[in-house]
């Protein structure tokens, strides 16, 4: 039995030290997407500056269209992260009060 491995297989090797991902790597790659998100953004409110009625509870006013999406988008985001934020509360909690009982988790 021949123990070499076929020539069209390469060996894993260690990274070399610029292939390997760092703290440093993602955030650069966050802040370019970052970035990129935001001049998307900017494209979209100069393109729509058309004004419209914006009616929120007791508040009315004129807004340019993309400015009332943008809230619209945070405001989402907020109860979205609202939620999340509730629910990761609740497992830990959850996961505390297993690790005080003694009780091995899943």
């Amino acid at each position: 039995m021949d123990s070499n491995p076929p020539p069209d297989v390469v060996p894993e090797s260690e990274p070399l030290p610029g292939e390997s991902r760092t703290r440093l790597s993602g955030a650069w790659t966050a802040v370019v997407i970052g970035l990129v998100a935001l001049v998307v953004i900017l494209i979209f409110i100069l393109q729509n500056q058309q004004s419209v009625q914006v009616s929120f509870l007791v508040f009315s006013g004129h807004l340019p269209l993309a400015v009332a999406l943008l809230f619209a988008m945070i405001l989402g985001a907020l109860i979205v992260f609202a939620f999340g934020a509730a629910r990761l509360l609740q497992l830990r909690m959850v996961a505390g009060r297993a690790r005080r009982q003694g009780t091995p988790h899943s």
